[in-house]
C-alpha cells in the first residue's frame, strides 16, 4: 500500500518528510512514514503505531512510557508480557529521550541493511567471483572449464599414452645417432606441454586459447629454470590403413618425422629435460607439443 489512506484510516504522507515516523516494523523497531509493509531493514510484513512520535516542540510535554525488554530491547505498547520477541517474562517501563529519538529517526544506513542474510550473500557473492577470476586466469579449474576438444586417450584406435612415451624414446634414438644425449621425461615439463597442446587444439576448435607464458610457468613450477629451450607444436593428419597408424611406435615414428622437419636441428638444452603431449583434435588431426629445456 503506497498512498491514500491506512487500513486504521489515517492518511500516509510519503517517506523522508519532516513529520513524524507513526508506524514501526513489528519484529526491529524501525520506523515508517507509511503502513506500508514489508519492512526495508528486515523484511518482516508486519507494521504496528508508533508508540513514540516525534517529541514535540513543547519543553514541557510529558511523553508517553513504554516497556522495553530488559533481554532483547524490544519496546512494547502495553506492559504485557512475556516479550513477543524473546518471550521473557518481564517488562521495564522506560520513558523515551532525546537519544531514543535520534537513532529511531535516523535514516537507513548499510549497517542496518547487513542482517544475517545480507551478510551470507554477499560472503557467497565475493567468493564466487574470486573463485571465476582465478579459473579466468588459469589458477584453477572449475567443473566443465577443463574439457578439450578431440580425445586425449587415442587416435583412430592408437593409443596416446603410449605414443608420448615411443615418441621420446625415438626421439632419444635420433639423438644418439647424432651424438647428443638422452633427454630424459620430466612431469612437470610435460604437464606444461600437456597445458600449451591442449590450449592450442581448443585454439583451433574455437573454444579456447593457448596459454600464457605465466600459466607454463606455474606448471613448471621452476624446473626449467629461468629459460624454456624451445616448444614446438606439429600436427599431422593420417587416413586409414597408412602405416603410422598401426601402432603407437609407428604413429611416434612419425611425428618424430614431423619434429625434426619442423625443427630441422635438435636443441641441446642446459638441462636434457622433455616433455611430449599428443592430442587427436575434433579435425581429424593428431597435435602433438614437444617442450624441451
Amino acid at each position: 500500500m503506497s498512498g491514500g489512506d491506512s487500513p486504521d484510516g489515517e492518511a500516509t504522507g510519503g517517506s523522508g518528510g519532516g513529520g513524524s515516523a507513526k508506524w514501526r516494523c513489528a519484529w526491529c523497531d524501525k520506523p515508517h512514514d507509511r503502513n506500508d509493509p514489508p519492512c526495508d531493514n528486515c523484511g518482516h510484513h508486519k507494521f504496528e503505531k508508533a508508540v513514540v512520535p516525534v517529541a514535540p516542540e513543547d519543553p514541557d510535554h510529558e511523553r508517553e512510557p513504554v516497556w522495553v525488554c530488559p533481554e532483547c530491547g524490544r519496546v512494547h505498547q502495553k506492559n504485557s508480557p512475556p516479550c513477543s520477541r524473546c518471550g521473557n517474562p518481564s517488562l521495564e517501563r522506560r520513558v523515551p529521550d532525546e537519544s531514543d529519538y535520534d537513532e529511531e529517526l535516523a535514516g537507513t544506513s548499510y549497517l542496518d541493511l547487513l542482517n544475517a542474510r545480507y551478510v551470507v550473500g554477499l560472503a557467497f557473492a565475493l567468493v564466487a567471483g574470486t573463485v571465476l577470476v582465478l579459473a579466468l586466469l588459469g589458477v584453477v579449474t572449475l567443473p566443465g572449464m577443463d574439457s578439450v576438444p578431440g580425445s586425449a586417450g587415442e587416435y583412430r584406435g592408437v593409443d596416446l599414452d603410449e605414443t608420448e612415451t615411443a615418441f621420446v624414446a625415438g626421439l632419444n634414438d635420433r639423438r644418439t645417432e647424432a651424438g647428443l644425449g638422452e633427454y630424459e621425461s620430466d612431469e612437470n615439463v610435460a604437464d606444461a606441454a600437456r597445458l600449451y597442446n591442449q590450449g592450442w587444439v581448443s585454439e583451433v576448435a574455437g573454444t579456447g586459447s593457448i596459454p600464457s607464458g605465466e600459466r607454463l610457468g606455474r606448471a613448471l613450477d621452476g624446473t626449467c629454470g629461468e629459460r624454456v629451450e624451445r616448444i614446438t607444436p606439429l600436427s599431422r593428419s593420417f587416413d586409414e590403413g597408412e602405416p603410422a597408424l598401426g601402432s603407437p611406435d609407428a604413429l611416434a615414428a612419425a611425428l618424430v618425422d614431423g619434429y625434426a622437419a619442423e625443427t630441422g636441428e635438435f636443441a641441446e638444452p642446459e638441462e636434457n629435460l622433455v616433455g611430449v603431449d599428443v592430442h587427436a583434435g575434433p579435425d581429424g588431426s593428431v597435435y602433438a607439443t614437444v617442450l624441451v629445456c
